[in-house]
């Protein structure tokens, strides 16, 4: 077993001991934990800084990016349960797999999902990750970001998975302005050779997307007006989605 790095020992013993007593002085940790009192002074400092910890007065509590993490897993599970049932619908109408994927710590995660009852079917697990420049729902979960945002998560050549990848930056950032415009996206074989896909975005109450509803399918067993009716059943129950979604606030 690796040796484990002190200093995250001590942020662990610190993390651990504020939930626990909820409030406390530098002091007191310090005494209570046994860490030196110079060595207590630099971890608070940087915990606070990063907003792991508040300082109030002589005191520090848990920070809120606790909450943060906390409200996002809490969202993601929310997002979940309310759009698993439109999920079924969807799948037993149309015999297909329909999922909702989110943007997740610079992945695409998959985090509903309901398979085609066919024996021929497409499989995508819950918590299954794809990259941010090939698929039809990472389409529509960075085609809001900013120029700069896309141009620390993406680099300038990007990985190929089939003849169809867009692997040149710039032309990403040209189809994400049209995605972004259309409110639609579609993944052409870019990511598999036998899979292409459709998704619509769902929003929150600032109209911000957080999630995507796409239909992966065999390209070559599905026509034009089958996925033209997959389409504006999905764009139905985005909407459904996001009206709840927005009724509950989430953020």
């Amino acid at each position: 077993m690796k040796k484990l790095v002190p200093a995250m020992e001590k942020v662990d013993k610190i993390f651990n001991y504020l939930y626990l007593k909820e409030k406390a002085s530098q002091a007191e940790i310090s005494k209570d934990l046994n860490i030196p009192k110079a060595t207590t002074n630099r971890l608070l400092h940087t915990l606070v800084a990063m907003g792991y910890l508040y300082s109030i007065g002589k005191e520090y509590t848990l920070g809120n990016k606790f909450d943060y993490f906390s409200n996002k897993n809490k969202n993601y599970n929310l997002i979940k349960n309310v759009s698993y049932p439109y999920l079924e619908e969807l799948s037993l109408k149309f015999k297909e797999t329909f999922k909702v994927s989110v943007f997740d710590k610079n992945k695409i995660r998959v985090i509903a999902s309901v398979e085609s009852n066919d024996y021929y079917k497409i499989t995508v697990p819950e918590n299954a990750i794809f990259p941010l420049h090939a698929g039809a729902a990472s389409k529509i979960l960075i085609c809001q970001l900013t120029e700069k945002k896309l141009n620390s998560l993406l680099p300038e050549s990007l990985p190929k998975y089939t003849e169809n990848t867009i692997t040149n930056r710039d032309d990403l950032k040209k189809e994400l302005f049209k995605v972004n415009i259309k409110k639609i996206a579609f993944d052409n074989m870019e990511h598999s050779n036998t899979i292409s896909a459709v998704a619509i975005p769902i929003y929150d109450k600032n109209n911000k997307i957080i999630a995507a509803l796409s239909c992966p399918f065999f390209s070559d067993g599905i026509n034009k007006q089958h996925i033209d009716e997959i389409v504006i059943a999905m764009k139905e129950i985005s909407k459904k989605i996001t009206t709840t979604i927005i009724s509950m606030h989430i953020n």
